[in-house]
C-alpha cells in the first residue's frame, strides 16, 4: 500500500533538511574562523575535559613562568647592590692601608676619615635598597627599612620565597646580617671604628682594620657565590618549565586544534549543498503557494 506524502510534509522535511544544512555551515565558518574543533563541550565532552585541564596547567605554567622572572630581576638587582658594596668596601681598605703606613700623617688621616664616614652612608644606602616597593635586605619584613641610622637591623631573618612549580619554592633574598654582620660586629660598627681611628692618628687601630675589612669583603663573595648559585637554579626551572609548556600546548593542539585545510574543503562543500537545499525548497514553496492560488 503506497504511503501518500502530503505537501505539508514535504515542506517540514525540506525546511529541516535547510535548518540542519545553515548549522552545519555555520558550525564549519566558526571553525574555519577559531581554529578550533571543539566549540562546545557538546562537540566531544572527553577532549573539552581535557582541553580544560591543559589550559588550567598552563596557566599556573605561566604564573611560575612569572615568578621566576620576578626572581630572576630581584637576584640581578641584589648582585649589582653586592657589586657596589664590594666596592665601597674595597674603596676603605685602601684607605685603611695607605693610613696605616708610616708615609701618612695626622692630617692626612684626618681628611680620610670624613670619606669614610661618607662610605659607611653609602653601605647604608645599599643595604637599606629597595627592587620595586620591596626592601631586599630585610627579610618578609620588606616594606620598611631593615636597618637604622646607627646601622641596627630591624628585619627579620626569614626567607622571601616564589613557587616555580608545584610544592617547589626558591629563596631567592638575603637578610641582611648575612651581608652586613660577621664574628659579632658589623660593617656599620668597622667603619665607624676605622674613622675614629683616623681622627685619633692611630695607625695601630687603622691597620686593625684590615682584617675585618678582609672578612667583609669575603663575606660580601661569598653572598655574590650564593646569588649565583640560585640563579642558576631559576633558569634551570625556567627551562624546564618552558619545555612542559610546550609539549602541553602541542598536546591541547592536538586535541583542540582544527585542520584548517580539512575544514576549508568541508565548508566549500557544505557551501554548495546549502545552496542546493536553498533553491530546492524555494521550488518547493513556491510550487506549494501555486497550487493554492490555482
Amino acid at each position: 500500500m503506497a504511503i501518500r506524502v502530503s505537501d505539508q510534509m514535504m515542506v517540514s522535511t525540506a525546511l529541516y533538511n535547510l535548518r540542519r544544512n545553515s548549522r552545519d555551515l555555520f558550525r564549519l565558518q566558526v571553525m574555519a574562523a577559531s581554529g578550533r574543533k571543539i566549540l562546545t563541550p557538546a562537540d566531544d565532552p572527553l577532549g573539552a575535559i581535557k582541553v580544560m585541564g591543559f589550559h588550567s596547567q598552563l596557566a599556573r605554567f605561566e604564573q611560575y613562568g612569572r615568578n621566576i622572572e620576578h626572581g630572576l630581576s630581584w637576584l640581578s638587582y641584589t648582585e649589582s647592590v653586592l657589586s657596589d658594596l664590594e666596592g665601597v668596601i674595597s674603596r676603605a681598605r685602601e684607605i685603611a692601608v695607605s693610613q696605616s703606613s708610616d708615609t701618612a700623617d695626622a692630617e692626612s688621616r684626618r681628611e680620610c676619615a670624613p670619606i669614610v664616614r661618607e662610605l659607611r652612608e653609602q653601605v647604608l644606602q645599599l643595604a637599606n635598597a629597595k627592587f620595586g616597593d620591596r626592601y631586599i635586605f630585610a627579610g618578609l619584613k620588606n616594606d620598611s627599612a631593615p636597618y637604622t641610622q646607627d646601622g641596627a637591623f630591624q628585619g627579620d631573618t626569614r626567607a622571601f620565597e616564589i613557587a616555580v612549580g608545584h610544592g617547589i619554592r626558591v629563596a631567592i633574598n638575603l637578610v641582611g646580617p648575612e651581608v652586613f654582620s660577621f664574628d659579632g660586629t658589623d660593617l656599620f660598627q668597622e667603619l665607624e671604628g676605622l674613622a675614629q681611628a683616623l681622627e685619633e692618628n692611630d695607625p695601630e687601630a687603622i691597620a686593625s682594620k684590615l682584617d675585618t675589612l678582609d672578612q667583609a669583603l669575603e663575606v660580601v663573595i661569598r653572598a655574590r657565590a650564593e646569588l649565583g648559585a640560585r640563579v642558576e637554579r631559576l633558569e634551570s626551572y625556567k627551562g624546564i618549565l618552558e619545555q612542559t609548556s610546550l609539549r602541553l600546548t602541542e598536546r591541547l593542539s592536538e586535541i583542540a586544534d582544527a585542520d584548517i585545510a580539512e575544514v576549508l574543503t568541508e565548508l566549500a562543500t557544505r557551501e554548495v549543498v546549502y545552496q542546493a537545499s536553498l533553491l530546492a525548497t524555494r521550488r518547493l514553496l513556491e510550487t506549494n503557494l501555486a497550487s493554492l492560488l490555482g
